[in-house]
């Protein structure tokens, strides 16, 4: 048996025994296919994330085949010093205060949507849950309004796509950049005539020894905020509804004991990851398991299967509630640890709480989901839900 990586793994129903193959037999992948290295032990995809000045985030991005418009301009392609500044500010505006003072609103959206998806019975679980919750959270965050959200909603999901464009046109990934890039310059110069109660405006005011944000940072940031974080906690979200949906006995413990929703949450991070890898470039050639690593190559840094290396956690295929998790990389690690992970987790907690509230059993129609096609994300797109 011998296993290619390609970028349609991630879509399979269950790509986690070729990631345990890639694991056991070569851990230091190279695909010529998609040209592209492929670390999946944990203790290198740990290392990697912590190790910024050998795996660099600024030389090509963090997504596979990057886009040059966004490298170096976001908190995810940039490098120290200048993520430090950045980060620095962004923290400034995004602060614990800013999450909790967004809990009313999550709490609230969670328990009506969740009320009404009982009331219907059989439900599109992101089409009726997911993208409303997201859509009403997150731009409440940035001053997006609901209906703004939902019609830009198609470019956040194309973002991520990696097509060939035809001879003379654009890539879908283009064509979203440009018009969630036209939208958010307009929002700023709204927010810079006059200033609201919201993220976008703090980021825009937020100051270090005199300096600012530029106005092309505050955009690029924007977007990528909510690019990630609708894609993240949507594919998170209906990652842990197949999970609940296809461990009867798990939906019963959860059900039964709303006190290990978190623990729910965080293995179900672990167990089937959102964000399956992030990309990170060698600044000097990385000999790693008996192979050179070319400096600049492009290498992914593969959660989903680091998340489940036996090395790490025992008996790592199965879903276990009272796994310690504290240590997985479900939110990233080192510099770049998901600055959203607080807000995530929030949502999650509220949402499912309130969902379990209503429901005794969970029914999912895999015959008619479509799983997300993006090579950084895994989940679905669609996913039929019937609550009884």
């Amino acid at each position: 048996m011998s296993i290619t990586y390609q970028l349609s793994i991630i879509a399979e129903d269950d790509p986690y025994p070729k990631y345990k193959w890639l694991r056991d037999n070569d851990p230091a992948h190279y695909s010529e296919r998609e040209n592209v290295w492929v670390l999946t032990r944990y203790e290198d995809v740990s290392n990697a994330f912590r190790d910024w000045k050998t795996w660099s985030s600024n030389r090509r991005g963090n997504l596979l085949n990057d886009m040059p418009e966004r490298v170096g301009k976001t908190l995810g392609t940039m490098d120290p010093p200048d993520h430090a500044f950045a980060r620095g500010l962004v923290n400034k505006a995004f602060t614990p205060k800013t999450v909790a003072d967004l809990h009313t609103k999550v709490k609230s959206l969670a328990a009506s949507l969740s009320s009404a998806a009982r009331a219907k019975g059989t439900i599109e679980f992101v089409a009726d849950i997911s993208a409303p919750f997201n859509a009403a959270i997150l731009g409440a965050m940035f001053g997006v309004p609901d209906e703004d959200f939902i019609r830009l909603r198609h470019w956040l999901d194309d973002f991520f796509l990696r097509e060939e464009a035809q001879p003379g046109e654009e890539t879908k990934q283009q064509i979203a950049m440009r018009h969630l890039r036209n939208y958010l310059d307009e929002l700023v110069e709204k927010r810079l005539a006059q200033g609201e109660d919201d993220l976008l405006t703090a980021m825009i005011r937020a100051e270090e020894d005199g300096r600012h944000l530029s106005r092309e940072q505050v955009v690029v940031t924007t977007m990528t905020f909510l690019v990630a974080g609708f894609e993240s906690t949507n594919n998170l979200f209906t990652n842990l509804t197949h999970a609940l949906a296809r461990h009867p006995n798990l939906y019963r413990q959860v059900k039964a004991n709303t006190d290990l929703i978190g623990a729910f949450v965080e293995e179900g991070m672990r167990w089937d990851a959102a964000a399956q890898g992030f990309v990170r470039t060698p600044s000097h050639d990385v000999t790693l398991h008996g192979k050179v690593i070319p400096e600049d190559s492009q290498v992914l840094l593969h959660i989903g299967s680091a998340n489940r290396d036996e090395r790490q956690f025992e008996n790592a295929d199965v879903f276990d509630i009272r796994r310690d998790t504290k240590r997985h990389l479900g939110m990233g690690q080192g510099i770049h640890f998901c600055v959203g992970a607080p807000l995530g987790r929030n949502m999650a907690y509220t949402l499912f709480e309130e969902l379990l509230g209503v429901s005794e059993n969970w029914q999912i129609d895999l015959a008619q989901a479509t799983r997300v096609t993006t090579p950084n994300f895994r989940g679905f797109s669609r996913l039929p839900l019937r609550l009884a």
